[in-house]
């Protein structure tokens, strides 16, 4: 298990990183085209909000994964034992939840709407825009799963509230 998180974590964590390195060379060209040689890249902008819809997705599958994800954990850590497991694996069980309904199944409906459309500028097939929800989902479903069997066995380490607040950039 712990093996199948690392892999996971490489995966999600690479692609979020070439996605963010190609919006940053994409934008350093859009700044240079415009101001440098005064003809605006067409393609830039439209290039900036699929990658940024990408990069919001995988980065919540990643943040799900290493439960740095927003929650609120007052009643939680006022309790013990039994009933503190409990409200603590409330958490993936909504997560799988909201992945399997929201994410997977009406990505997938998205998806298969979008499939004939493309892109006014890149004439890239929408179906790929709108299939970061499903793939997203899918790794949020995979990550609560692991994080449930980890919670009901014992082993699964809190992120502390610094490391909460440094993966937010607090």
């Amino acid at each position: 298990m712990h093996t199948l998180r690392r892999i996971l974590d490489a995966v999600v964590g690479t692609a979020c990183c070439i996605v963010l390195a190609a919006m940053v060379a994409v934008l350093a060209w859009q700044v240079f085209s415009r101001y440098a040689l005064n003809a605006p890249s067409t393609f830039s902008e439209e290039f900036l909000r699929f990658g940024v819809i990408w990069m919001s997705l995988l980065g919540a599958a990643y943040s799900a994964g290493k439960g740095t994800h927003m929650a609120i954990d007052l009643v939680p850590e006022m309790t013990s034992g039994s009933l503190r497991m409990i409200l603590k694996a409330l958490v993936p069980i909504s997560f799988m939840i909201f992945a399997v309904l929201v994410l997977i199944i009406g990505g997938m409906r998205g998806v298969n709407i979008a499939v004939g459309q493309h892109s006014p500028v890149l004439r890239v097939p929408m179906g790929l825009v709108y299939a970061s929800l499903p793939v997203s989902g899918g790794f949020i479903l995979v990550y609560s799963i692991l994080n449930l069997v980890e919670i009901l066995f014992g082993k699964r380490d809190f992120p502390d509230q610094v490391e909460k607040i440094a993966a937010t950039g607090d």
